[in-house]
């Protein structure tokens, strides 16, 4: 779980998103995927999960200068029809075409009530819920996994958790009114093994195991991962070994919106008012708890760790980038 850092400072999230512009343009990379790399990483933080926002600056800087990731990818339209599309992301770092198949999502939505667009041959997209947000902000339900097709082979002596490939991101949010937060449930799909949950709850893991299939399967397996042209044995990137699948679906094309919106805000509001789980503060339902970490954040900075801190500092000054706090 993601807990703010004991020993942080606060970076005004202004200064913060335009420090990262100018970090990455400075690798080089095209000041446009710069700019949004950097917004979708900030819109990260903003909510607390801390795991994948700039923490991962490094990784992926490092990525772009060992020829890893491709720092100038051009995103190419598989297929598409009036409700899909399929997108190569060309090697490239996963925020670029994700966001653009989300676009994409969103624009079939609306013009058709649901649109789903897969992604493949990228690195990493970050956390699933920056995209899904982005539907959300349209009133849109939102849908967004990220994942591999299946390995080209398995070890016939591990279990089925070593099957996983990772910890595939799953995501879906549906949108309430503006004064409850919207449900969003953002996850991992692994559990990190553990003798004594498997024998009380040996379910739990078979679940994870099985969504996170789901994740590789819609993604992956569905985005064409598996094609000789973007086999992870031969594509020219090697860190762009990942899929994703966005999809938008327009509430109107459904029920009526203000019906929908006021269930939803009942729900939020209804459970808000329950008794807290042990350990817990409030009763919330997934989302919750990001959407008032988000307001406290917009005014008191986005919190940053010592080590993670000293790293920024120290790419900052390889890259010649002065940094803001």
């Amino acid at each position: 779980m993601n807990r703010p850092p004991p020993d942080a400072t606060f970076v005004p999230v202004e200064a913060l998103q335009q420090w990262l512009t100018d970090l990455f343009t400075a690798v080089p990379v095209p000041t446009e995927h710069a700019a949004l790399i950097a917004e979708l990483m900030v819109d990260t933080d903003l909510r607390g999960v801390t795991s994948h926002g700039v923490e991962q600056v490094e990784r992926y800087i490092r990525g772009w200068q060992q020829d890893r990731t491709n720092r100038q990818p051009q995103i190419e339209v598989l297929q598409q029809g009036p409700a899909t599309a399929a997108l190569n992301g060309d090697g490239g770092l996963g925020y670029i075409v994700a966001a653009r198949a989300m676009e994409m999502a969103i624009e079939r939505a609306e013009s058709i009530g649901v649109g789903i667009v897969t992604t493949t041959y990228h690195d990493h997209i970050g956390s699933a819920g920056k995209y899904v947000r982005m539907a959300l902000r349209r009133g849109h339900i939102g849908v967004g996994l990220s994942g591999r097709n299946a390995a080209p082979e398995y070890s016939p002596s591990a279990t089925i958790m070593g099957s996983i490939q990772g910890s595939p991101p799953f995501c879906v949010g549906v949108p309430s009114g503006p004064g409850q937060p919207p449900f969003l449930l953002d996850m991992a799909t692994h559990i990190p093994w553990d003798d004594e949950t498997f024998k009380l709850m040996p379910q739990t893991y078979l679940k994870a195991v099985g969504i996170s299939h789901v994740a590789n399967m819609l993604s992956g397996t569905l985005g064409g991962q598996m094609l000789p042209r973007f086999d992870r044995r031969n594509i020219a990137h090697e860190g762009a070994n990942q899929s994703g699948f966005f999809m938008a679906l327009q509430v109107e094309r459904f029920t009526d919106p203000k019906a929908f919106a006021d269930d939803m805000d009942h729900l939020m509001q209804q459970v808000g008012d329950m008794e807290p789980l042990p350990g817990f503060d409030f009763a919330d339902l997934p989302g919750g708890p990001e959407w008032r970490r988000e307001a406290d954040y917009r005014e008191r900075g986005i919190p940053i760790g010592a080590d993670t801190l000293a790293t920024l500092t120290g790419l900052g000054a390889e890259l010649g980038v002065a940094v803001p706090w």
